[in-house]
């Protein structure tokens, strides 16, 4: 873990980088605390927004990141705290428009990482390769795929291969593209996802689909392969009805949750914190 030092240089040139409406109102401004926090549950607490008699200020735990990260390289050290400065103030966006969307996702999190934490003993998946494959090219596949290689690597995995291809080749949402640099990855916009076939199913070890009804389909048109064919996550992922941001936003979040849980199973590991 970089020092307490070096962390407040990070966070001071993240939020000199960032627009200066995204701090109207942040009376009490960015805070490094040297101490960890826990929440009720004991899991890690990385940063919270806060709004009472002081006003609003956000606190980033300078001591939580010490915890988890202890070895970790600068450079993801510096990546996971400019996230997590990211992550609360979009908690102070959306109090401010009166948004409760991401502290609903959070509390689906904390829910989602409690369960985790309850299940001991699992075996770990034992995949080389990985292949994503969404329904209509717009993108989805292609974030979960950029997703996964940045959390694997996070992870000390690097010797997983991954790629993308969709069941209708189409060209990349920007809307996805946005939804994705939300979390500091980029999608290639002038991309066409490739077609999934049975020859590109074939060269993979997991084949994870976005919805259960295509991992459906693509079983029943290869029965024999129907053993790697799987559901990413334990709810369907499909591009939002209305092609709205702020849907293409919601469906990154749960994808991200879908990842992460992925990575755990790679892991074996159910342990996490918040």
């Amino acid at each position: 873990m970089i020092s307490y030092e070096e962390a407040g240089r990070v966070l001071d040139e993240a939020v000199d980088a960032l627009p200066s409406e995204i701090f109207d109102k942040l009376n009490g401004g960015v805070n490094l605390i040297r101490s960890s926090r826990t929440d009720e549950h004991g899991l890690l607490v990385m940063g919270t927004y806060n709004v009472n008699q002081m006003g609003r200020y956000i606190e980033i735990y300078y001591g939580s990141f010490s915890i988890k990260f202890p070895d970790a390289a600068p450079e993801k050290c510096e990546r996971e705290l400019v996230h997590t400065l990211k992550h609360e103030l979009t908690h102070h966006i959306e109090n401010l428009a009166m948004d409760r969307s991401l502290e609903k996702w959070d509390e689906q999190h904390v829910a989602e990482l409690l369960g985790s934490l309850s299940d001991e003993g699992y075996e770990p998946l034992e995949v080389d390769s990985i292949l994503f494959v969404d329904e209509d090219g717009s993108g989805l596949a292609e974030m979960a795929e950029s997703m996964f290689r940045t959390a694997a690597e996070d992870n000390g995995i690097f010797d997983i291969s991954s790629a993308s291809a969709s069941a209708s080749s189409g060209p990349l949402n920007l809307k996805a593209a946005r939804a994705v640099a939300r979390f500091d990855l980029q999608l290639n916009v002038a991309s066409t996802q490739r077609e999934v076939t049975r020859e590109l199913c074939e060269k993979y070890d997991a084949v994870l689909c976005t919805t259960l009804d295509l991992a459906d389909e693509l079983a029943g048109r290869w029965p024999d392969l129907s053993d790697k064919i799987m559901c990413l996550g334990d709810d369907d992922l499909r591009a939002p009805m209305f092609d709205m941001q702020l849907g293409w936003n919601r469906l990154a979040d749960a994808t991200m949750s879908a990842v992460n849980q992925l990575v755990e199973e790679l892991l074996g590991s159910g342990e996490e914190d918040d």
